[in-house]
């Protein structure tokens, strides 16, 4: 086995939750339903607004009375306090408008909302009292199954033997009522019987009902029947159905806005059974949030039944998780002390090749800065030459043509003319200029960074003149750079008077701000060059 298999069996130890994985499609889109829940929230809370300020623009008690309605159709799965409140409103308008019909389905909607919020009797109270005459059929079905979700919430929570099993009867007496009221091979008539079956213990027979009523009546957008028919499913032992179910009706809650998800509580408590710990965790969290945020208590008091329970099991989890991490990170560090061994034992056989090879690169590279710079300082040089040359042609053609125009003023006799043509410094004084012209030139192309180095030395900065001219006081410096370190080699060099000298060399001093051997040794470019070059 490879190196890299065993980092993938200790890595695959290591990070395998406890439970069974689930690879199920339905099971991810109900985690991105989760992770979008917030939109389908501002959605459902823009469709809540609407109806609000519909009521709000309501001018009759007829109008109220039907935005209410509507008002109540929305808050009733998202937010239980506000539903109550909108149904007593509904119940006090019902009340002013006198219709019986209106008062009865105002009342089912109070009783409704007491048997959401937990307060079952109340709830119970509310829907003895109705007036069997005002109800109409669709009244009755509703009335019925308000009474069961209220009878159910009460056989969960009572204390005494006794209120639950007249709770229980009560309830096996409405859905045996219900089942009796329902036209044969109905929708309600087959899910009816589906579950007296599931509750007789004909498990297998409840099943195919329930997928007879599937076949017939299609539930992939109700999510109440999904609930029914996976609640159907987990009771008949196929629990990967029955999750299946679940999933899908939670994914309708989910995504209408609704948050009191009977099918994402069962679901998580499914998948803990079943060890998928970390999702039944994410479900059960998010199942008691928005309960808690739709004062549902009836859903609430569910939940608390099975989140401690997952609540530990995903804490043990972790642990053990990160323990298993530890292990892997051990294993992992031994695993990579044999590569660093391995790799240790390659760099030594290779080490001597990479050394030559950077050593050869190096005086490769080098040679190349070599020429380089050889084949610019060649340039220059032949351009300096150059200039030089003809420099001393045109120095010898002035010479020999002023030989020749002084000979003729003497082969004509013109004495004194020739005597003031001689004593003239005119052409000496362009010669001059033009030798410190040339000087000038050649010196700063090449040496550039003269300017730049003497002015480390000097207490304030200097530039060169405009055409890239020396000032005296910076040409008998860059003299001095050349190594003429004497008054009369700087003066013979610059026809300039040894006075003239002294005096450019005490201002150049006067501008230096450390001492003068300093500067001249400092300055010194063939001393720089050497010491470069060693």
């Amino acid at each position: 086995m490879t190196v890299a298999a065993l980092l993938w069996v200790v890595f695959s130890f290591a990070t395998e939750p406890i439970g069974k994985v689930s690879a199920d499609e339905t099971l991810r889109q109900l985690d991105r339903a989760i992770e979008n829940k917030r939109q389908y929230e501002d959605e459902y809370a823009a469709a809540i607004t609407k109806a609000r300020a519909d009521y709000d623009s309501s001018s009759s008690p007829a109008d109220r009375y039907n935005t209410l309605r509507t008002l109540y159709e929305l808050y009733r799965s998202f937010r239980i306090d506000s539903a109550l409140i909108v149904a007593e409103q509904r119940f006090e308008v019902a009340e002013k408008l006198g219709e019986k019909s209106k008062i009865a389905s105002a009342s089912l909607n109070l009783a409704e909302g007491y048997a959401r919020s937990g307060n079952t009797d109340r709830a119970l109270a509310i829907l003895d009292a109705l007036d069997e005459s005002a109800l109409e059929d669709y009244h009755k079905k509703y009335r019925n199954s308000i009474y069961r979700s209220a009878l159910t919430m009460k056989v969960a929570t009572s204390l005494l033997g006794s209120d639950r099993m007249k709770a229980i009867e009560r309830l096996r007496s409405f859905q045996d009522s219900a089942f009796r009221e329902s036209p044969v091979n109905s929708r309600g008539y087959l899910t009816l019987k589906a579950e007296k079956l599931r509750d007789a213990g004909l498990y297998k027979e409840a099943v195919a009902e329930i997928e007879k009523a599937h076949r017939q009546f299609d539930f992939s957008n109700d999510a109440a029947m999904l609930y029914t028919m996976g609640e159907i499913y987990v009771d008949a032992g196929d629990r990967r159905k029955g999750a299946e179910c679940l999933a899908q009706s939670a994914i309708l809650d989910i995504s209408s806005g609704r948050k009191e998800y009977k099918s994402l509580i069962l679901l998580a408590n499914i998948l803990f059974e079943e060890g998928e710990i970390e999702r039944a965790f994410n479900y059960i969290n998010c199942a008691f949030e928005d309960a808690a945020f739709s004062h549902a208590n009836m859903r609430t008091a569910e939940i608390m039944q099975v989140m401690p329970l997952i609540d530990r099991a995903f804490h043990h989890q972790e642990s053990e998780i990160r323990k298993r991490t530890k292990l892997f990170l051990i294993a992992s560090g031994a695993l990579i002390a044999v590569l660093l061994i391995f790799i240790l034992l390659l760099v030594r056989l290779n080490r001597e090749k990479r050394r030559m090879m950077a050593t050869i690169e190096g005086i490769n590279r080098r040679l190349g800065e070599q020429n380089l710079a050889l084949k610019e300082s060649d340039s220059l040089k032949l351009q300096h030459i150059k200039s030089l040359m003809l420099a001393y042609s045109t120095y010898i053609s002035r010479l020999k043509n002023y030989r020749k125009g002084i000979y003729r003023l003497l082969k004509t006799g013109q004495l004194e003319k020739a005597l003031d043509e001689v004593k003239s410094n005119s052409a000496e004084t362009s010669d001059i200029t033009a030798f410190q012209e040339t000087f000038d030139e050649a010196f700063l192309s090449i040496y550039p960074d003269f300017i730049d180095r003497l002015n480390e030395y000097l207490e304030e900065p200097v530039r060169i003149r405009e055409g890239k001219r020396l000032s005296p006081e910076l040409r008998v410096a860059a003299m001095i750079s050349l190594g003429m370190t004497t008054t009369d080699e700087i003066s013979e060099m610059l026809h300039y008077s040894a006075q003239t000298v002294y005096n450019l060399r005490s201002t150049l001093k006067g501008m230096l701000k450390v001492d003068i051997k300093e500067f001249e040794k400092g300055i010194d470019i063939l001393h720089s060059a050497e010491r470069e070059e060693n």
